[in-house]
């Protein structure tokens, strides 16, 4: 009896053996759990594709939340605790900083290495402070690629358990990014008008990535209306460019526009640099969306 006792779990050992070899990430759960935070949802989302369920992800800002007026929650804080490492993009999530005390476990690591960094078009441009670059850099599926090989590498230094899966999944991955700058250039190569108009100054990398020329903005800082004169040359750009809508985005508002839109004629559309509020949503589709919106807005000009 004993013997046949003794088979049974051998062999029952040896089946889970083979079938975590065969599939390893159903078993990864059983394991304590790795918890990686980011402070945006195009991040959260990367990382995802990387660690698959070898991890959990914390996603720190909330869907439609904006960076610029976020404050951090005593239960987020708590939720942070568990977290090995926090990524963010630097500048404009560095209100996370302020977490180093409440959880010292967990490093943060901003994102910037190896970006082609480009300055704000406005020196006042501020998101609370002196920065000295534009934060923006996500918005370039080839900046994408450099985050998701950034992410990975110290992904595999923290978890090198774990490294061969999450170079697997970002060279998977970064396919996927270079597939969709490809579709994204050649959908923009289409545009009757590639010049815009946009109420945040967070579209440069966007821009420059996909051919588009940013003529205009209408806030040059969060929160900061612009001067007399800056709306005058709006205006006159608008109106020497042919100029047919306007961007804005679902995080910020935009009363202020309504005057502008009267009497220029414009038709307001919305471009959104975060994502996350959609079930199912992704960075690839967020990127997509977006150029999708400028499409839209371009068929206006056979109108």
């Amino acid at each position: 009896m004993k013997n046949i006792r003794r088979l049974r779990i051998f062999l029952l050992l040896t089946f889970i053996l083979i079938w975590q070899a065969v599939y390893p990430e159903p078993f990864l759960a059983a394991t304590k759990p790795f918890y990686i935070a980011a402070t945006i949802f195009p991040l959260a989302d990367i990382i995802r594709n990387i660690t698959g369920a070898a991890a959990r992800v914390i996603q720190i800002l909330p869907a439609g939340a904006s960076p610029h007026t976020f404050d951090l929650t005593p239960g987020k804080v708590r939720e942070l605790q568990k977290a090995r490492v926090i990524f963010k993009i630097g500048v404009i999530d560095d209100w996370i900083d302020g977490v180093a005390e409440s959880a010292p476990a967990a490093e943060i690591v901003s994102l910037q290495n190896h970006i082609a960094l480009k300055p704000f078009h406005d020196d006042a441009h501020h998101h609370g402070g002196a920065e000295k670059f534009d934060p923006h850099y996500w918005l370039d599926a080839r900046n994408g690629i450099i985050i998701t090989k950034n992410i990975c590498a110290r992904l595999s230094a923290i978890d090198p358990a774990h490294a061969d899966l999450y170079n697997k999944n970002s060279k998977r991955y970064q396919q996927e990014l270079l597939r969709l700058d490809d579709e994204l250039k050649k959908t923009c190569a289409a545009l009757k008008n590639n010049k815009i108009i946009v109420f945040h100054d967070g579209w440069r990398y966007f821009a420059a990535a996909y051919g588009l020329e940013i003529i205009a903005i209408f806030q040059p800082a969060p929160g900061r209306e612009p001067a007399p004169r800056d709306l005058q040359k709006l205006y006159a750009q608008a109106r020497t460019y042919k100029i047919k809508a306007l961007f804005s985005e679902p995080q910020l508002p935009t009363a202020s526009l309504e005057p502008l839109l009267e009497d220029l004629g414009l038709r307001l559309f919305v471009l959104d640099p975060l994502g996350g509020a959609a079930s199912g949503d992704s960075y690839i589709e967020l990127l997509r969306r977006n150029v999708q919106t400028i499409l839209r807005a371009d068929s206006l000009q056979n109108l």
